[in-house]
């Protein structure tokens, strides 16, 4: 599955490149940063944090 990495400001939104309805909540001056392909949605965030830099992503005991 394909993720889009968008940011506004200070703010990112990552989500299935399919969600349009995600999509039109982005505000005028959001910019697509990136897609990443990922198999699972813990993937995609460990691509995220590190295309932005970030610690590696941990996920959330309730995803495991």
């Amino acid at each position: 599955m394909k993720y889009e990495l968008w940011k506004s400001g200070n703010s990112y939104s990552f989500f299935p490149e399919n969600d349009t309805t995600l999509r039109g909540l982005l505000d005028a001056d959001a910019k697509r940063l990136t897609v990443i392909e990922a198999e699972t949605w813990e993937d995609a965030q460990r691509l995220k944090h590190e295309f932005l830099g970030w610690e590696p992503y941990k996920p959330m005991e309730s995803e495991r």
